[in-house]
This record gives structure tokens, sequence and C-alpha cells, in this order.
């Protein structure tokens, strides 16, 4: 059966929407500060680095999301921009330097109903 991939590019800007989004959704701390720099990485425990100005001592200057949490700013995004993703659809993120792209792969033939 035939497959179809899908590749949706988040430029920095709108991951940067996403994550502060979901951030804000999950109650997960930001500082009360402007976002210095949006780092992307390959591992999958810091995917996804906001990096702030130093504002002092005992204050944090990174949130650092895993992969997980990246996916679930990026599929809520979609939601909210009225960008529609399959459910049943095997979802994957790359980095790259511009951003991180999210990977859609639908597989015909186990979405098909049996005749």
């Amino acid at each position: 059966m035939p497959e179809e991939l899908r590749k949706i590019l988040f430029p920095k800007d709108e991951l940067q929407a996403a994550v502060v989004d979901y951030c804000l959704r999950s109650k997960i701390r930001l500082p009360d500060r402007n976002i210095d720099e949006l780092e992307v990485r390959t591992d999958p425990e810091a995917m996804v680095v906001l990096k702030y100005a130093d504002a002092g001592p005992g204050e944090d200057n990174e949130v650092k999301l895993s992969r997980d949490q990246v996916a679930a700013a990026l599929i809520r995004y979609c939601s909210i921009i009225n960008v529609p993703l399959p459910r049943s659809a095997q979802k994957v993120l790359q980095p790259g330097d511009d951003g991180i792209s999210l990977l859609i792969n639908i597989d015909w033939g186990k979405n098909t109903p049996k005749k």
C-alpha cells in the first residue's frame, strides 16, 4: 500500500511561539524576561533551549524542553493555526539550523478499512 510523508517546517519564530504557549499551558515556569536565543539541539532531553539574559544570582538562565514536550507543543500549535494532522500517523521531529521539522508518515495500508 502507498505511504505518505509530509514535512512541516517550523522556523525558529514559530517554534518559539509554540513552546512558549506550551510552557504557559503546562505551568512550566518561564523567567520574566525576554528570550535572548532559542537553541535547537539533537539531544532528546533538551531538544529546545530557551536562553535568557542573566538577571541575577540564583535565577535560571535557560529553560530546556525535551523531545516529547516539543512534539506536544508543535502538535498543539498545528491545532491552533488549523493545520490538520492525522491522529494515526507516525510523527517524528527533525532538528535543523533554521528550526524543527515535523515529519508525518501515513501508511495508507494500515489506515484503509478491510473489505
